[in-house]
């Protein structure tokens, strides 16, 4: 599978204390807060007609993590976005600091991951579902914020994070400018054709279905890896954060339905000989990322369907009805709704497994979208102490209402990350988009780079003043202690590992609050070619971050 990452050796650091006052320059605020102590958790609870039911108390739910129940320390409803004065006395501090104050309420920004599927979608259905995002995007208040990408075998950034409608109308427009795209579903046809012109004994087919099985599911691999990038880019942002996921669908079990196909039959004879990709592994690590970080999945299979939305957790009634222009398998009516299943069933898990909705089997894109919007809107949030939490691997988490008659969504696992692997996807979001930090006012230099046999180095100095770092008195002197994040991402958006180096300064305890600046020393390996440099600097004590980002042409 093609990978993203290289690994960028960080080969030399050192810190000191200069004199010397430097201009600094803001960045966009994020959040900086890393200190996991209360899982909240977003809890959409609706009646049998699918209306929301707005007169809960927190005494009606009940929460279980790895089967112990917990007590709820926290509950409030978040009303159209808000959260009205009553509630803010309850709500959970991560809830209340993520929200926005107007007035006697408190507003709760909306974070849509707009990630639009290329490889199983004709230009018609993805132009339709276009236009329903549209209608989305129009819904959006100045606080929230939308990024959108695309997969064509590989991904590709049409607009960063913003709160602008215009370039994410723009970014849309892009889109329907694209090329044809169809990846996935070109292979299945021409995969097909070869099938229906060999010999009808197995021996002859079964190498063209091995060869589709692994060029698909290496395809399908790399946009799960890509997914799980892109959800970096969601931890740090506050508010409500939700991945839009919009495709034609992609194979659960990459080949078996090509293989049944061929041999004219189901059952496991047909696949006995052939190595299938198994991406139960690329699921999961999706699935917890998205759990580990509070980020839904909203799922919307695009490819002229037949039926009304429905809600992950339930029951599905999948309908076979679709254009013979779109679906190879048209004119064989089993073999299509069993293709159609494998499809979806990836969607159905990241929805239901991250509280979301998954948009089956129906052409109505915008009441689907509707629900959408209402769900990241209105909703309750119940938060627990994670105190006598012990384990850190992954968990269930079952949310339970105790009334007759309810349907209740909420995500259905939970892992206690270190803290240090959650710094370290705050430093990496800073890399694979534009948001900054701006607790600490970073200045990034950089000297000429020297050539290093097939790579180049790069000589670096960060600056910060000392009085952005917490110093602590030790006699005359003061000691403060700083984190530095390093990464760097060439144009072709592969992004290196991020190196963490960790530095301390003793100066004057006088100096604490002057604006004498800390200096910190590397030299970074690179490649050739056009490079973004990355630095994110943390106060040790506080948690506070800088960012501060430096493009390079290296030749």
């Amino acid at each position: 599978m093609p990978s993203r990452r290289f690994a960028i050796p960080l080969i030399f650091a050192a810190a000191s204390a200069v004199s010397q006052e430097r201009a600094t320059t803001p960045s966009p605020t994020f959040s900086e807060r890393v200190e996991v102590r209360v899982l909240d958790l977003d809890v959409d609870v609706t009646d049998s007609k699918g209306q929301t039911v707005p007169d809960l108390k927190k005494e009606d739910f009940t929460v279980k993590i790895g089967g112990k129940p917990y007590a709820i320390e926290y509950f409030s409803r978040v009303d159209q976005g808000t959260i009205h004065a009553p509630d803010l006395a309850t709500a959970s501090p991560d809830q209340v600091l993520s929200a926005y104050k107007k007035g006697e309420e408190s507003f709760v920004p909306r974070n849509f991951l707009i990630y639009i599927d290329l490889g199983f979608l004709p230009p018609g259905l993805r132009n339709r579902s276009l236009e329903a995002i549209r209608d989305l995007v129009t819904r959006l208040g100045p606080e929230d914020s939308a990024r959108v990408v695309i997969f064509d075998r590989s991904l590709k950034v049409l607009t960063d994070w913003t709160s602008s409608k215009e370039s994410i109308f723009a970014a849309l427009s892009q889109i329907e400018r694209q090329g044809v795209g169809m990846s996935r579903l070109r292979a299945e046809q021409q995969t097909m054709q070869l099938i229906d012109s060999s010999p009808r004994r197995r021996g002859g087919r079964i190498p063209l279905v091995q060869q589709y099985a692994q060029e698909v599911g290496a395809e399908i691999q790399t946009m799960l890896a890509s997914m799980r990038q892109e959800l970096v880019t969601l931890t740090p942002l506050n508010g409500k954060k939700a991945f839009l996921f919009v495709t034609g669908g992609f194979e659960s079990q990459p080949g078996y339905v090509m293989a049944q196909y061929a041999s004219g039959g189901f059952g496991p004879a047909p696949i006995s000989s052939i190595n299938l990709r198994d991406i139960t592994a690329d699921m999961n690590a999706v699935v917890r990322r998205a759990n580990g970080n509070e980020i839904t999945f909203y799922t919307v299979d695009a490819s002229g369907l037949t039926v009304d939305a429905q809600g992950a957790g339930g029951a599905d009634s999948l309908g076979s009805r679709q254009g013979a222009s779109f679906d190879p398998f048209g004119t064989r009516p089993g073999v299509s709704f069993i293709a159609r299943q494998d499809r979806q069933s990836g969607l159905q898990v990241l929805a239901r497994e991250t509280g979301g909705l998954a948009l089956l089997n129906t052409n109505d894109f915008e009441k689907g979208l509707t629900r959408v919007y209402r769900d990241v809107s209105t909703y309750y949030t119940v938060g627990v102490n994670l105190s006598g939490l012990t384990s850190t691997k992954y968990q269930d988490v079952k949310v339970e209402v105790g009334r007759p008659g309810v349907t209740v969504r909420a995500r259905r696992g939970f892992e206690a990350r270190p803290e240090a692997d959650v710094i370290r996807d705050r430093a990496e979001a800073t890399m694979g988009s534009e948001l900054s930090y701006r607790g600490i006012p970073v200045q990034l230099e950089t000297r000429p780079p020297t050539e290093d046999k097939k790579y180049f180095v790069v000589p670096m100095t960060v600056l910060v003043p000392a009085s952005s770092l917490t110093f602590v008195p030790e006699g005359d002197k003061a000691t403060a202690r700083a984190e530095y994040f390093i990464g760097s991402v060439d144009d072709k958006g592969r992004m290196s590992d991020v190196t963490r180096q960790e530095s301390s300064f003793q100066i004057p305890a006088g100096d604490v609050q002057s604006s004498a600046m800390l200096r910190f020393d590397a030299r970074l390996q690179v490649r050739k070619g056009n490079v973004r440099i990355v630095v994110n600097v943390r106060d040790t004590a506080t948690g506070k971050m800088g960012t501060a980002r430096r493009s390079l042409r290296i030749e």
